[in-house]
């Protein structure tokens, strides 16, 4: 059963990574919720995009640029937000704002990591 499977999908294997490729694109870009933000077309899709231009060594103005052109919160990939509101960063890091803070970091567990190997 298993065989006669690949063997019915074989010839059809690129069209598989195409249609796997496109359909991963497509969830990056609409899936997350942000695609309500603006920012390049590219920064929907993938992040490469930002590995380019941090390559050439000009991120932050590209940063800048980019807040000009389409204001205080932009998409810089498809799970990043750029804020340039400097009064966000109470809104996004404060105490019980809603927003949901990682609580298995390695470095918050420091001291109940020494407790237990000593």
């Amino acid at each position: 059963m298993l065989v006669q499977f690949i063997a019915v999908i074989f010839p059809y294997w690129p069209l598989l990574i195409v249609l796997a490729l496109l359909s991963r694109l497509v969830r990056n870009k609409f899936n997350h919720g942000l695609n309500k933000y603006p920012g390049p077309l590219a920064a929907g899709f993938t992040d490469w995009w930002r590995f380019i231009d941090v390559y050439k060594r000009k991120p932050e103005r590209t940063h800048i640029e980019l807040h000009r052109k389409h204001g205080d919160i932009v998409r810089l990939g498809p799970n990043v937000l750029s804020f340039a509101d400097p009064t966000a960063i109470k809104t996004i890091y404060g105490l019980n704002k809603g927003f949901t803070k990682v609580a298995t970091h390695p470095l918050l567990n420091v001291r109940t990591y020494f407790s237990h190997t000593l």
